[in-house]
C-alpha cells in the first residue's frame, strides 16, 4: 500500500526522533519535533558544573559511547566520522576489536548535529492527542497546538501508553498487551566534580565488579572536560531500584563511598539524576509498530526490536534502526 505523508509530528526528541526527522525532512517533508527536555538527544546528554571559573566540568551523563553491528547504521556513523561529529574512543570493552565511538565535543553535540536543520521545540510536553480526517493536532501543557498528517511517537514505552490514555485512544487489546509487557532497567546516576585528578586509567572508562557501580567514566580522560575533573558513576539496576527513592545524599554517600578507589581527590560539587527508563529490558518484538485507525500513527525507539540489545552500548544502534524504519515507512 502507498500512502501519501506530507507532515510528520515527531513527539520525542531523542535519536529515534531525529534521525527519521532527518530522513523525511530530506525528502521533502514537513517535520516538527516536540520534545520536553531543555536539551535534545534523550540519552545523548551532557551536563556542566561549575565551581569556579577556573573549574568546570563537563559530563557525559547518559549514553558514554556506542558500538556497530548493522552495515545500515556504520554508514551513518561513517559520515559523522567524515564530518568530524565524532570520534573513535579506545576502550577496553572492545578488546582492540569492536570500534567505539563518542560525540566528538560531547554525546550532546551528536544530538545538536542531527537536530541542525529541523525545527524542533524545546520543554514542549505533549499532553493531548486527537485525530481527526486531516491528521493528528497535538495539545501542549502551554496550550499550544501543531498539526500534521501523520505523528510518530518515541519516547519510552510507558510514556506514550500514558499520553493515549489521557487522550482517550484505544488500542486494539493484542498490541496493548505487548506494549505493555515492555520494560526498562532504571539508572539512578552520579555526577561528581573533583578538585584534582581522578585515579581511573586511561582511556577513562571502567566497569568495577561486585559493586553497586555499574560504570565510571572520567570525562577529563576522555577528553571533553578540560577545565574540570567529571566523574560520572552510572549504578547497577539493582542499587538504581533499592535507592530510587532515597534522598539523593544517600545516594550520591553510598556510590561514592563504592567508587572511592578510583576516585583520590575531593568532591567539589555533585548532582544526582534519575534515568527511569535508562534500556530495554524487554523489547515489543519488531522494529516498529504502525497503527492506520484511528490515524497514521507510528512508534519508534529503541525497544522497538526483534530482541534485546546484548550490552548496553548497542541500544543507540537499535534506536537509530527503528528511526530509519519509522521514516521509511511514511516514505513508502
Amino acid at each position: 500500500m502507498s500512502i501519501n505523508v506530507q507532515s510528520c509530528l515527531i513527539i520525542g526528541g531523542g535519536i529515534s526522533g531525529l534521525i527519521a526527522g532527518n530522513i523525511l525532512q530530506k525528502k521533502g517533508k514537513i517535520v516538527t519535533i516536540l520534545d520536553k527536555g531543555r536539551g535534545i538527544g534523550g540519552r545523548l546528554a551532557t551536563r556542566r558544573i561549575h565551581d569556579s571559573d577556573q573549574i568546570t566540568g563537563v559530563f557525559d551523563y547518559g549514553m558514554q559511547f556506542f558500538t556497530v553491528t548493522d552495515p545500515l547504521f556504520q554508514e551513518w556513523v561513517d559520515q559523522w566520522l567524515l564530518e568530524g561529529v565524532i570520534t573513535e574512543w579506545p576502550n577496553q570493552l572492545s578488546e582492540g576489536q569492536t570500534p567505539c565511538y563518542r560525540g566528538k565535543n560531547s554525546n550532546r553535540s551528536l544530538g545538536q548535529y542531527l537536530a541542525e536543520n529541523l525545527e524542533i521545540h524545546r520543554q514542549t510536553r505533549a499532553v493531548s492527542l486527537k485525530s481527526h480526517d486531516s491528521g493528528w493536532t497535538v495539545e501542549t501543557e502551554t496550550g499550544q497546538s501543531f498539526q500534521a498528517d501523520s505523528l510518530m511517537l518515541t519516547p519510552p514505552v510507558p510514556q506514550s501508553l500514558s499520553l493515549l490514555e489521557t487522550s482517550n485512544l484505544a488500542l486494539p487489546s493484542l498490541i496493548k498487551s505487548r506494549l505493555e509487557e515492555v520494560t526498562y532497567y532504571p539508572c539512578l546516576t552520579l555526577l561528581a566534580l573533583l578538585e584534582g585528578s581522578s585515579l581511573i586509567a586511561e582511556p577513562g572508562w571502567l566497569t568495577p565488579k561486585d559493586s553497586p557501580v555499574a560504570a565510571i567514566a572520567c570525562n577529563q580522560k576522555k577528553g571533553i572536560s578540560p577545565q574540570g575533573c567529571a566523574v560520572t558513576i552510572h549504578s547497577t539496576p539493582e542499587f538504581s531500584e533499592a535507592y530510587w527513592d532515597r534522598d539523593q545524599a544517600v545516594i550520591a554517600e553510598t556510590l561514592l563511598n563504592a567508587a572511592s578507589n578510583w576516585l583520590g581527590s575531593t568532591v567539589l560539587d555533585y548532582q544526582v539524576h534519575r534515568w527511569r527508563y535508562s534500556h530495554p529490558k524487554t523489547v515489543y518484538g519488531e522494529e516498529l509498530l504502525v497503527l492506520e485507525n484511528p490515524g497514521l500513527l507510528v512508534f519508534a525507539g529503541d525497544a522497538f526490536s526483534d530482541a534485546p540489545a546484548n550490552n548496553i552500548h548497542l541500544t543507540l544502534e537499535k534506536a537509530v534502526l527503528s528511526g530509519i524504519k519509522a521514516a521509511n515507512y511514511l516514505l513508502h
